[in-house]
């Protein structure tokens, strides 16, 4: 049953529009102390934009929130005053600045314009035990924190702050496996203190182990409020979606072919004696925990990392190691893992950041066709499913799936031998997963060969027809599709030796 508590926040028939777009429509509901409530829909359904409301960084268009009975302020600093705080997925720390000098970013007290030295390090602790944190030094510099810790250093920075109500957008997508569960503890640990927490994610067992109630919105308007006992992840991915998905990741057998990409002895920043190989139509997994070499082995062989010593052969030919033009006219492609830098220039234009790389269909004597580069887009977003207003918006207002698919649509216009793809679903939702795999599962169709890694390890199970596990740089393991052992590959990946194995 549902609480009788007081809300604590109340959003009241909040609609935004830019334009003729209605990006969300009459979204209500309350939040209390104590509890936490999962945001879920697709990308593009309206998370963000409502977040940016509740932060006071975007003014609704109709609709009003309020903070016990009072309303919200319409500044992000009054709204942080007031007691609500985000953490978003990108941190927001200070990389030069010590720990002490992060949570307590702009809130030190002071007297008279002096700083009260010992209270500021008394306020820094309290919050810091809070999150788990309470044994480092205040004087360590935060960027020799683990990326686990930083994110706990920036909610410790909102309890100082004395938030009431606590967002966390995508918290875990940039988390090891084996950080999340000690930040789902601290959550629910400020849950049990009062607090009232938003969580957003797309990983749906993370909202049925903590969330004590889901909100579901699609197309910008709110399909679903209902406590967690009543949702399923068969329901729940249909009402986000509006269908059924009934298998998140389409593998299906294909008929492999012969040897396309042969690795062996690499040696680079990061790898250890790289050797695996890849056949055409085959998709390949790399299994590693962080910092194991899975992304410095995809930059190594997609020449964006000099490589000391070893080969790679594409097609039984030798490819020139550590020179990434030499890689693509040989057919290799690398999609990083942080689309957001290396990906793509998110304040260029959709249409623009399509051509990327690709300029010989578009343009004629060296000139670029605007017109040609603008149709372009257009038909790649109706056979990518890329959603946008227009060809010229800045691919960085696009969501997180919209990006990938911008991303994937350049990639297989090139018709590659072989794509490294690096957690190519990171901080997407379900649906959009599904839309990523089935074109990765058609290049290889096609008779593309590709690498693929996530931080998710069942992902690359569900997916791949082979795996290498990978362990302080090096490959340690090899499993085929029938030889999979979710076990037994988490155990070599994290502490075993192959040769240790019965």
């Amino acid at each position: 049953m549902r609480s009788a508590r007081k809300p604590l926040l109340s959003v009241a028939g909040i609609s935004k529009t830019y334009g003729p777009n209605e990006v969300l429509s009459g979204i209500s509901f309350s939040l209390e102390p104590g509890s936490i409530t999962g945001l879920v829909g697709e990308n593009g359904a309206g998370k963000s934009t409502l977040i940016k409301i509740l932060a006071g960084a975007t003014a609704p268009t109709a609709g009003a929130v309020a903070l016990n009975d009072v309303a919200l302020p319409t500044t992000t600093g009054a709204v942080i005053e007031a007691g609500v705080s985000v953490i978003y997925q990108e941190l927001t720390d200070i990389p030069d600045m010590s720990l002490l000098e992060n949570v307590l970013l702009g809130n030190l007290a002071s007297t008279w314009g002096v700083s009260r030295k010992r209270l500021n390090r008394e306020r820094a602790s309290q919050s810091l035990h809070k999150v788990g944190l309470g044994d480092l030094d205040l004087g360590t510099p935060i960027r020799e924190l683990s990326i686990s810790q930083r994110q706990l250093a920036e909610i410790a920075r909102c309890l100082v702050r004395d938030a009431k109500v606590l967002i966390l957008d995508e918290p875990t997508s940039s988390l090891p496996e084996a950080d999340v569960n000690n930040l789902l503890t601290v959550i629910e640990g400020l849950r049990s203190e009062g607090l009232c927490i938003l969580y957003v994610t797309h990983h749906l067992s993370e909202l049925f182990r903590i969330a004590d109630r889901l909100i579901i919105l699609r197309d910008g308007r709110m399909v679903g409020d209902a406590p967690i006992s009543e949702w399923n992840e068969r329901l729940l991915v249909r009402t986000m979606l509006a269908k059924d998905l009934e298998n998140a990741y389409p593998w299906v057998p294909r008929d492999l072919g012969d040897e396309l990409l042969a690795i062996s002895g690499l040696q680079a920043k990061g790898v250890e004696g790289g050797t695996l190989s890849i056949r055409r139509r085959e998709i390949v997994g790399l299994v590693g925990l962080a910092g194991a070499g899975r992304t410095e082995l995809m930059k190594a062989i997609a020449g964006v990392n000099p490589v000391k010593s070893g080969t790679i052969t594409i097609d039984k030919r030798s490819l020139r190691p550590g020179k990434l033009g030499a890689a693509r006219r040989q057919g290799v492609i690398y999609a990083p893992e942080d689309r957001k830098t290396e990906g793509l220039v998110l304040n260029s234009s959709i249409s623009s950041n399509i051509a990327f790389g690709n300029y010989g269909p578009i343009s004629k004597f060296g000139v670029l066709n605007p017109k040609a580069m603008t149709q372009r887009a257009v038909d790649f977003a109706g056979k990518y499913d890329i959603r946008f207003r227009s060809p010229q918006q800045a691919v960085g207002e696009l969501s997180g799936g919209n990006q990938q698919k911008v991303i994937l649509a350049r990639i297989n216009e090139t018709h590659p031998k072989v794509v490294l793809f690096d957690d190519p679903t990171r901080g997407v939702d379900v649906g959009a997963k599904w839309g990523i795999y089935e074109h990765i599962f058609n290049l290889a169709a096609n008779g593309a060969g590709i690498l693929i890694t996530s931080s998710d390890t069942d992902e690359v199970l569900a997916v791949s027809d082979r795996v290498f596990v990978l362990l302080g740089g090096k490959v340690v393991a090899e499993f085929k599709r029938d030889e999979f052992d979710r076990e037994r590959i988490l155990h070599l990946a994290s502490v075993a030796n192959a040769s240790n194995e019965d």
